[in-house]
């Protein structure tokens, strides 16, 4: 579920649902925010939070809980 193989799909991998998430356009969203934008792409909450742990892990996003916000970390503004 998490990575491609011959049972699984690119589609329906964790990987390929993360750029989903890397979609947005704001720098900052609040995480209700970004499932109620990205819950069609997505077949369970599971796969959206794994989804977020993956980026969290990998460093590209931080998450702020008290305020619920996530923030992408090395987004180039130009």
């Amino acid at each position: 579920m998490i990575y491609p193989n011959k049972n699984i799909k690119l589609q329906d991998s964790i990987i390929f649902k993360m750029i989903k998430l890397l979609q947005n356009n704001d720098s900052r969203i609040d995480i209700h925010n970004l499932y109620s934008n990205t819950i069609k792409d997505f077949n369970s909450i599971d796969e959206f939070i794994l989804s977020l742990d993956v980026l969290y892990i990998l460093d590209i996003i931080e998450i702020d809980f008290p305020t619920e916000t996530i923030t992408y970390v090395n987004r180039n503004t130009v």
